[in-house]
């Protein structure tokens, strides 16, 4: 189960496309994470989609134009 959860996207639950962790350790295709985040910036929240969880101050001043998270495939 927990190998599935890694190839699932939590956003759109499809396949794992160009995978990307959050830093609090959640997974998502990119552009999924991306076009949330983005959907977020004209409030200034910005937190993980799956767990809530506000990413750290140095993420945070990324998310406005590219979130800061690791693209490395599940292993």
């Amino acid at each position: 189960m927990f190998e599935e959860q890694l190839s699932c996207c939590a956003l759109c639950q499809d396949v794992l496309k160009d995978p990307v962790f959050t830093s609090c350790g959640h997974w998502f295709c990119k552009q999924c994470v991306c076009s949330y985040w983005d959907q977020c910036a004209s409030s200034g929240d910005f937190f993980c989609p799956q767990c809530g969880k506000i990413p750290t101050t140095e993420a945070k001043r990324q998310t406005a134009s590219e979130p800061k998270v690791q693209n490395s495939a599940p292993t």
